[in-house]
């Protein structure tokens, strides 16, 4: 009987441990949605809203009651900028992205062309890697078929970090 109290006692405390190393707590619950346009290795970890401060740190651990040894930077989106779009003089759309971060990164940027009614004729989504707390071009090259109708191009204002 004494033998089957530590078993279980040992059982429970193995529990604990387990669910304080992958962050759970009783009063834990999820305030907002993951993005999935960055991979689990960009997440941070744990819970987090749709719109966070990429650029502050977190700490690991959950609700682990120790003391946090270890900080992971998160990264942030780069910003973006549409410079000009393509004409048949200059079959080009031109964007600008400035990476917000302390070390290089690689975005995925997101061109729309339209036509005058507003009907979306093309997307394209180059990728662009731009120095620590710096801004690269982007271009991407408009058709000859998609310049006989477009009216006019935009680019979201936030660029995915791919890497």
């Amino acid at each position: 009987m004494h033998s089957r109290g530590r078993v279980l006692k040992f059982t429970a405390v193995m529990a604990m441990v387990v669910l304080a190393l992958t962050g759970f707590s009783s009063g834990h619950k999820s305030s907002g949605r993951h993005r999935s346009s960055h991979s689990d290795s960009d997440s941070g970890g744990g819970c987090s809203s749709s719109r966070q401060d990429h650029d502050s740190y977190s700490t690991g651990g959950g609700s682990s009651g120790g003391s946090s040894s270890s900080r992971t930077r998160v990264l942030r989106d780069g910003s973006v900028r549409l410079v000009s779009c393509a004409t048949r003089t200059d079959p080009y759309s031109t964007a600008e992205v400035t990476n917000p971060n302390s070390r290089a990164s690689t975005f995925k940027v997101s061109f729309s062309f339209e036509d005058k009614d507003g009907h979306l004729l093309s997307v394209a989504y180059p990728e662009v890697t731009v120095p620590a707390k710096g801004t690269e071009t982007v271009r991407v090259k408009a058709s000859a078929a998609l310049l006989t109708h477009l009216d006019h191009c935009q680019v979201e204002p936030e660029a995915d970090r791919v890497s």
